[in-house]
């Protein structure tokens, strides 16, 4: 079963999956050595555009990229699908 990480921040709650492979580790930073940080910042920094294709989120700055989609709006709950340098 998959694993996750949750961080507070701003009113909001992030959900960072744990890479399955290596679960000390966050997918993000297995994947694309970004961190929660630099998620944070692109999330907070840029603004979205939806992608409908793939039914997520996407904020880019001029060094990152960021997917994500809400796993309650309301709530405030936000699920990171990835964040990569670009």
């Amino acid at each position: 079963m998959p694993q996750f990480e949750q961080v507070f921040e701003d009113g909001f709650t992030f959900v960072f999956k744990v890479e399955d492979d290596a679960p000390d580790l966050l997918h993000i930073y297995a994947r694309h050595l970004t961190t929660i940080d630099d998620a944070l910042d692109v999330f907070f920094d840029t603004t979205p555009a939806w992608n409908e294709r793939f039914n997520r989120f996407e904020n880019f700055s001029c060094t990152h990229g960021l997917y994500w989609f809400w796993i309650n709006e309301a709530e405030k709950v936000v699920m990171i699908i990835s964040c990569f340098r670009i």
